[in-house]
């Protein structure tokens, strides 16, 4: 089962995938940005996901909606960076903190257009304690930017558009070595601004984008 506040984020986050490009995804965490960082941004990185961390009975819950909502749904995967994250907030035994990653795209678009990233850490109980605090902090909600020319400038290049570019405050990162296996694993890194998180990901390890 999933409940209705988690039914409403998704909901919510369908929404703003289908409102939001780069253009938009960049004023709306930082605000106002220069259009040559804009435009050398759009050169190296397209708006790949806008992310969510709902707590339903069963991961299956979530991508039955997903699925009945016209999604294509990619196998969960576990998470790794946003699993540590949510042990040091709360104390959490790691063996109580089975996070699953889940990707979705429109049928029509599948991995052609942003999609959505679901977190899912299943809970018995609807009022359970993690559950309504990261609910009300929203701390594993972003909009996530992709790498698409490392080479270009590398990654160093692309993280400083985003922090002297647009003032953007580093918080953290991490390599998955199950999300996208086949291409080595996915890395990310996270920035914070008043106007909430963006990540940056690229395939393979955070040292083949440098």
């Amino acid at each position: 089962m999933l409940g209705d506040e988690d039914r409403s984020r998704l909901r919510r986050l369908v929404e703003v995938v289908a409102g939001h490009d780069l253009r938009r995804v960049v004023e709306k965490v930082a605000g106002e940005a220069d259009p040559e960082v804009l435009a050398s941004l759009a050169s190296r990185c397209v708006f790949d996901h806008a992310a969510t961390l709902v707590f339903p009975d069963r991961v299956e819950d979530v991508v039955d909606i997903l699925g009945r909502w016209g999604f294509e749904v990619s196998g969960p995967v576990p998470s790794v960076v946003v699993r540590e994250r949510l042990v040091r907030r709360h104390g959490l035994d790691e063996e109580d903190s089975d996070v699953s990653i889940l990707k979705a795209w429109t049928t029509r678009t599948t991995g052609g257009s942003p999609g959505l990233e679901v977190f899912v850490l299943p809970r018995a109980r609807e009022d359970d304690a993690v559950a309504r605090a990261e609910r009300r902090s929203r701390h594993e909600d972003h909009f996530a930017l992709r790498v698409t020319r490392p080479a270009d400038g590398g990654l160093d290049r692309v993280r400083s558009l985003l922090v002297d570019g647009l003032s953007l405050v580093p918080d953290g990162g991490g390599h998955n070595p199950y999300e996208g296996a086949a291409t080595g694993g996915r890395s990310v890194l996270y920035f914070t601004a008043p106007g909430g998180r963006l990540e940056l990901t690229h395939d393979g390890s955070l040292a083949d984008g440098a």
